[in-house]
């Protein structure tokens, strides 16, 4: 593990921003080059925290099956990677996810759903249900999976829950949203005021994802906006965010729909931080702070 204790917050901005820039589409920028760079950025050979690893059918696709060593009962995080719909893999989200399985003491699924643009939604939802499924089928609870994802993961999350609900399958035993991106139409004031205080994403950048994704009249489904959804009987929330990103306001939205619907749903603001900054435990020890967090809520029952 790398020594970050001397690092202070704005070199690792700094080192942040110029190691994420890679991360961040543009519309020149052409869709198997992004996923490549995106997954060097991101992905590592070995897992942290002795995690076993191995490759299942889970439903229609391939996915990880991360196994700490003191993992409890069978609780299982079902994990749905970020990058924008269109990016992100296993290989970019197993040592975050690692690290999570660690912390929470919890078994995790890891699966490659589909990506736009070649498949738009609701291919990724339908892979995650899937997946969900799966699990289900093997012997696990409801009330023993815990849905999560980062950003447009954590959209997927969300949405799978959605989806559940009009299709009448039980509901997982919560929920944790990393950075979530709740609202592809991008009409938060984060979103449209005249300074962007985010160091790597604008709402020029995420509006040509989302239509990557979908097509702009779909923008209002809950399936694709899951802050249009439903929220009465919503499992149990954990959303943890940076304050320096420009989906603050959709994490902000999101736990007041649930809270307002009467439901359990926590809100974590790191001060200072970046997009998926937890991912970054090589520049600062706030992401191995942040992980911890995640995974003592999941310990704790989820409340």
């Amino acid at each position: 593990m790398p020594n970050t204790d001397s690092i202070n917050p704005g070199a690792a901005l700094r080192e942040a921003v110029r190691r994420y820039r890679k991360t961040v589409f543009s519309p020149k920028t052409p869709v198997k080059s992004f996923r490549a760079s995106f997954d060097e950025a991101f992905g590592t050979v070995m897992l942290p925290n002795n995690i076993d690893r191995k490759e299942v059918d889970a439903g229609t696709v391939k996915a990880d099956l991360l196994v700490p060593e003191l993992a409890i009962g069978d609780r299982t995080i079902l994990y749905a990677h970020g990058g924008g719909f269109i990016a992100g893999s296993r290989k970019a989200s197993r040592n975050l996810c690692a690290s999570l399985a660690h912390e929470a003491a919890s078994r995790l699924l890891l699966p490659e759903y589909r990506l736009a643009p070649e498949y738009p939604f609701p291919s990724a939802v339908e892979d995650l249900f899937h997946a969900y499924k799966w699990l289900l089928d093997s012997g696990i609870a409801p009330s023993d999976v815990i849905f999560a994802g980062d950003g447009s993961g954590a959209n997927l999350a969300l949405s799978l829950v959605h989806y559940l609900q009009k299709y009448r399958t039980p509901l997982p035993g919560a929920v944790l949203a990393i950075s979530p991106w709740v609202d592809l139409a991008c009409q938060t004031d984060a979103f449209t005021r005249r300074k962007n205080a985010d160091p790597l994403f604008s709402r020029d950048v995420l509006s040509h994802l989302a239509t990557l994704y979908t097509y702009q009249d779909n923008f209002a489904n809950p399936l694709v906006s899951p802050i249009h959804g439903e929220y009465e009987a919503f499992p149990p929330l954990y959303v943890q965010c940076g304050s320096r990103e420009i989906l603050i306001d959709d994490a902000r939205d999101l736990v007041s729909r649930v809270r307002a619907a009467g439901g359990n749903a926590t809100l974590d603001v790191q001060e200072d931080m970046w997009h998926l900054f937890q991912a970054a435990d090589a520049l600062t020890p706030r992401a191995h702070l942040a992980v911890r967090a995640l995974g003592e809520w999941i310990r704790r029952g989820c409340r």
